[in-house]
């Protein structure tokens, strides 16, 4: 090796110069040391913009799983919260509706839209048995509309309140009728009711479902 200061060849494993004097050690040290530091910062570097990328994949990935999927086990819950004291009926029909409190959007058998009529179907049974405003020994009226169902017409928009199973329940109730042209030209007309069923105690909690619900028919 050369001596930093005076120029002369020293043998590698001087530890100072027989010349001037000057320490060969430090120099040795302090080029390692030097070294070893950038490897460091290299090292550091490449982790930050791994973790970077990392991060931003990571993003990237969760924002394109969500979606509006239908998944009754993750996102959505039936119509029927009998865990809430709620039920949905809708007599003479077999359809599984599902709502959303969060989007407010209401589900029919894994489909998602709004709440159309046409899911509900016409009652084929007599209508007039279902409604709660005819039966004054069961039922007492807390409120009774008329609302106008765009596309529809008029319906009447009932709350009462009763008892079931010894707890006291209120019933929103949705009755009204349509007239259809069939194929043959002839007109017939079917009667609709809708009713939902909750626990006084958090009827103004879920009676807004209701509402929505109304609002949704098209």
């Amino acid at each position: 090796m050369l001596c930093p200061d005076c120029g002369n060849e020293m043998p590698d494993t001087a530890k100072s110069c027989s010349y001037c004097g000057r320490s060969l050690r430090k120099a040795k040290r302090s080029g390692g040391g030097a070294m070893a530091v950038k490897i460091l910062l290299v090292i550091l570097a490449i982790a930050l913009i791994g973790g970077a990328v990392f991060a931003m994949a990571s993003q990237f990935k969760r924002e394109t799983v969500i979606g509006p999927e239908y998944d009754p086990s993750a996102k959505w819950v039936a119509m029927d919260f009998s865990d809430y004291g709620i039920k949905m009926e809708v007599p003479g029909t077999g359809w599984s509706l599902y709502y959303d409190a969060q989007s407010q959007v209401v589900f029919k058998d894994g489909i998602r839209g709004a709440l159309d009529i046409s899911f509900l179907g016409a009652m084929s049974l007599n209508p007039d048995a279902h409604r709660v405003d005819n039966k004054p020994q069961v039922f007492t009226v807390i409120s009774q509309d008329s609302v106008f169902l765009e596309g529809f017409g008029e319906a009447m928009y009932t709350v009462v309140s009763c008892k079931e199973d010894g707890a006291l329940v209120n019933k929103h109730q949705l009755y009204f009728k349509r007239t259809f042209k069939m194929a043959n030209k002839q007109t017939q007309t079917f009667t609709y009711v809708i009713t939902m069923t909750c626990s006084s105690g958090v009827d103004s909690q879920y009676a807004p479902l209701f509402r929505h619900m109304l609002e949704s028919i098209e």
